[in-house]
């Protein structure tokens, strides 16, 4: 291909040049119809969805070395893809109304949007070092861990109230920057949800918009919320183990920290 450029086009057509291992069972033996240990794709498709086998198979795939299959990476994949739906439909499922913005919430989405973009920092640094699934792992954590298990709890309302427009529409938007980080990784569900999200025309569609570009973040906000996340942690985990656990024995949390 480099002598073909030079002749017709007097340029070399691409400069990096990208090897990759070979798929092994999780035994590390080679997949091969004689040992049995090859899985038909079609199959693994139509039990776990096209995005769920190629998150699945990126997530055990690290650069430089062979890719180890595991079906049970494939069931994590479509768990993943299960979790971006329900994000989606209980965000769908909150009322906006016309209210003013209070202090937690706006706490919450500047963290989000300090956390978004320090990510979106790391996952240029990735793909500049070709490390793929790298750049997957932080996707999922930031959508799982980050959005779903932090932010949308911190925002949710309260039961039978609904949240303010800004709230709102701020979360949309994270939303949406979510999906044009997954896209490369799970392309059918996320352009399914971007089209659901808003009415769009194809000029618009998600394979074709940019990407967000990283932005200036403050890392000490950043720092102060993980270790709110510490210390909420900590005390699910007391009360978990200590199942005797009341507040009648005394014990009191109280919010001592901004961030």
């Amino acid at each position: 291909m480099i002598m073909a450029g030079l002749e017709y086009r007097k340029e070399v057509p691409f400069k990096n040049v990208y090897f990759t291992g070979i798929v092994r069972d999780k035994q590390r033996r080679k997949m091969s119809k004689q040992l049995g240990n090859s899985p038909d794709p079609l199959d693994l498709i139509s039990k776990y969805g096209a995005d769920g086998v190629r998150v699945g198979s990126l997530l055990s795939a690290p650069a430089g070395n062979d890719l180890l299959f595991d079906e049970d990476l494939m069931v994590q994949g479509r768990n993943f893809m299960t979790k971006i739906w329900s994000a989606f439909r209980l965000i769908n499922m909150w009322k906006h109304e016309d209210k003013p913005l209070n202090d937690a919430d706006k706490q919450a989405i500047e963290w989000f949007e300090n956390k978004l973009n320090k990510t979106i920092a790391e996952i240029d640094q990735q793909f500049e070092k070709f490390r793929i699934s790298d750049a997957l792992h932080l996707i999922y954590k930031l959508i799982w861990d980050d959005f779903c298990g932090w932010y949308l709890e911190a925002i949710k309302p309260n039961y039978g109230e609904g949240v303010s427009k800004e709230v709102y529409d701020r979360t949309v938007i994270f939303f949406e920057d979510l999906m044009k980080l997954l896209h490369p990784f799970m392309p059918f569900q996320s352009e399914e949800i971007w089209q659901l999200i808003s009415e769009r025309n194809t000029d618009e569609a998600l394979v074709i918009a940019q990407q967000k570009k990283a932005e200036a973040f403050n890392e000490e906000m950043i720092k102060n919320f993980e270790t709110a996340e510490e210390i909420i942690s900590g005390i699910r985990n007391y009360r978990q183990t200590k199942r005797n656990f009341s507040q009648r024995s005394g014990g009191g949390v109280y919010r001592c920290f901004r961030f």
